[in-house]
């Protein structure tokens, strides 16, 4: 298996694909190794869709999930082991639930609880700008143009770069950040001394924490915060075209799925991206 996976981050290296992908397609390769008691090559179709049906039945895993375990093992037929499969997957019903939204209130409540001033700081930004939680997390210092007042984001998904507008409070936010840290290289360090970005979990860790502590009684994660952008920005007045690059979707249609999520909205109001605020004190 050693062999193969070092086959396998080889391939996702010279393709350039992300971290966040690199992860999911070895998890999916290891997953599947442990299921199967003989090398994953030798496998017949009949013994995938069997696995398949496993993840579906056994595990009780999503329609995502499973989607996502497919491409990475996809990945490693067609780019490792350069052989080829045809397999009938049976897919769980995918549910369409509209998520409970946090209102701004509710996000300024969150952000309020949060004690230190770094991953203040971190939410500040993954909701003034909409961001997901990989690209908070791969910021560069010299990402940030105070002067144009916008955040360069690299490799989004879809590998693709933008650049995103940044509301005037959490500018100020960011650079009272970084008189007070001087990060040179990552923007958010991580702080085991690997000298990369900041891992993950510990921002989902402290956002756990600081959401128990507000009382809110809504589900909350980092995509909470995304959600909420969005639904703020359409209930400010945003085009939506303008809203799909905020957010980075290739496709408009992903982005008018937070039209359904809001009976009515209040096209009268003016750009959440000049007046939203958080206050300063907290």
């Amino acid at each position: 298996m050693s062999k193969l996976r070092q086959a396998l981050h080889n391939e996702i290296t010279l393709r350039g694909y992300s971290e966040r992908t690199r992860e999911s397609y070895v998890y999916a390769v290891e997953r599947l190794a442990k299921y199967v008691d003989q090398p994953i090559s030798t496998l017949t179709d009949k013994q995938l869709e069997q696995y398949f049906r496993y993840l579906a039945l056994n595990k009780k895993l999503s329609r995502a999930t499973i989607l996502l375990q497919l491409n990475g093992i996809h990945f490693l037929y067609k780019h490792v082991l350069h052989k080829s499969f045809d397999i009938q997957v049976s897919w769980p019903k995918q549910r369409q639930k509209i998520p409970e939204l946090l209102s701004k209130a509710e996000v300024k409540a969150i952000i309020a609880q949060v004690t230190n001033e770094k991953y203040r700081v971190m939410l500040s930004v993954l909701y003034g700008c909409g961001l997901r939680i990989s690209e908070l997390l791969h910021l560069k210092v010299s990402d940030i143009d105070g002067e144009r007042e916008t955040l360069k984001i690299r490799q989004g998904k879809g590998g693709k770069d933008r650049f995103v507008v940044v509301p005037p409070s959490v500018l100020t936010r960011l650079r009272r950040y970084w008189c007070h840290y001087h990060p040179t290289h990552w923007l958010f360090p991580s702080q085991t001394g690997t000298h990369g970005p900041l891992h993950q979990s510990s921002l989902r860790k402290q956002l756990n924490a600081t959401w128990q502590r507000s009382g809110i009684t809504k589900p909350c994660s980092p995509h909470s915060f995304r959600h909420a952008f969005a639904t703020h920005q359409l209930e400010a007045g945003m085009p939506l075209h303008q809203l799909q690059h905020q957010l980075g979707h290739g496709d408009v249609k992903t982005t008018s799925r937070y039209l359904h999520w809001l009976p009515e909205l209040s096209h009268g109001g003016r750009d959440l991206l000049a007046q939203w605020e958080i206050d300063s004190e907290h």
